[in-house]
């Protein structure tokens, strides 16, 4: 994974630097092996869960409720489960385990808390944007102190996923900066690069 140094970022009238977290801030090589080994019984769940966020993918649902309805319905039509049984995986089973994983086999990459404490110190506002659920937890696991940040958001909190343009819009009204302004760092072009783009935000891939 790429270190990034304060020298890599232009940051003439840059405001607010968007980090992505998975990939981004850490290198997830293995990730979803290490998720299917930890709860081997739920394989197939974790695969039906990839596979419905795929479809999902850069669709807006207007709220967090109904993404995660959405999904769940999802997963339960590819594994032929109960709704439920889908919810409470998810919730009890899947992002507890995804925490525990990160807290065991990865750590933010060297560059993270030095550049933080760069971008703060020059008044430049530091956010991480998601597309997954439990910011704070993951951070915490990663050994990143989330109080780095000065906003931390999910995608699907704000009501869908990237690269979807109403949420990168509702990012920069949450942010208070312009799409002028701001500089979005993620690992993707398809999702980080593309949502960026959308709203005429800088892009840096790593």
């Amino acid at each position: 994974m790429r270190e990034l140094a304060i020298d890599d970022l232009d940051l003439n009238g840059i405001k607010a630097v968007v980090f992505d977290l998975d990939g981004t801030l850490y290198n997830k090589r293995w990730l979803p092996l290490h998720l299917i080994f930890g709860d081997i019984r739920h394989a197939f769940l974790l695969c039906s869960e990839r596979n419905s966020r795929r479809q999902l993918k850069g669709l807006e649902f207007g709220d967090a409720d109904t993404f995660y309805r959405t999904l769940f319905n999802h997963i339960s039509c590819f594994q032929n489960v109960p709704y439920m049984t889908a919810r409470d995986w998810y919730f009890g089973k899947y992002m507890p385990l995804t925490i525990r994983v990160l807290g065991k086999y990865y750590q933010a990459g060297k560059f993270v808390e030095p550049l933080l404490r760069e971008l703060r110190s020059r008044g430049i506002k530091t956010v991480v944007f998601s597309d997954y659920r439990c910011v704070d937890e993951k951070l915490i696991a990663l050994g990143i102190d989330p109080e780095w940040f000065d906003y931390r958001e999910a995608a699907m909190e704000l009501g869908g996923l990237k690269p979807n343009k109403i949420l990168f819009q509702r990012l920069l009204q949450t942010i208070g900066t312009t799409a002028q302004e701001t500089l979005m760092i993620g690992d993707r072009n398809d999702t980080d690069g593309a949502g960026a783009a959308s709203v005429g935000m800088k892009f840096l891939k790593v």
